[in-house]
């Protein structure tokens, strides 16, 4: 039964053999993932292609600092951000213009707004800094600059794989069950807020 007014009689053929053979379902237009395991193992071969064409360096590119997202929803998370501000880069000691070069990305654009990001992303500098290696641009006595790592300490050198250079420390927001204490058991909230 159709609603009211003129309409077309219902007289509806059920005709879909084995699955939607007309039109755009049509089994020869579906898209097949046949190669998904040769998509998986190219990815894998490419990532590792890049690694050896980009070593010694990390590669996931430049150190980022850890900023909270805008807006209300996502505040409360830590992500990666674009780079790090002029103040943090002075807090830290390192002159701006020489940041890139040692590969700590930098955003001229973003404030500090309170002194806790601040200190947080001076910490990660200082700790980038600690285990910064820098090779010398050239071979021999000559090449070697004022803050170039001693040869010594750049034999064998392994390569940083991270996704991040330094990984976010996100705090456990899980807490495990326990047995409620005597101290919490007298406690009433009403007579707290009265």
């Amino acid at each position: 039964m159709t609603g009211a007014g003129n309409h077309v009689i219902p007289n509806v053929h059920f005709r879909k053999v084995n699955g939607m053979m007309h039109g755009r379902h049509n089994r020869v237009m579906m898209r097949t993932w046949f190669d998904q395991a040769a998509r998986k193992k190219r990815r894998s071969q490419n990532r590792k292609a890049k690694a050896a064409k980009m070593s010694p360096r990390p590669t996931a590119g430049r150190l980022r600092p850890v900023v909270h997202p805008p807006t209300q929803r996502y505040n409360m998370k830590l992500r990666l951000g674009r780079g790090f501000t002029l103040e943090e880069l002075r807090a830290a000691k390192i002159p701006p213009k020489l940041a890139p070069t040692i590969g700590i990305a930098v955003d001229h654009r973003r404030r500090n707004k309170s002194a806790e990001s601040l200190q947080m992303n001076v910490e990660r500098l200082n700790l980038y800094k600690s285990k910064l290696l820098i090779f010398p641009k050239k071979s021999g006595k000559k090449g070697v600059k004022k803050g170039d790592t001693p040869k010594s300490e750049l034999q064998n050198v392994a390569q940083n794989t991270l996704k991040a250079i330094i990984p976010i420390q996100r705090p456990a927001l899980r807490i495990k069950a326990r047995a409620i204490t005597a101290e919490e058991k007298e406690f009433s909230a009403y007579k707290k807020m009265r």
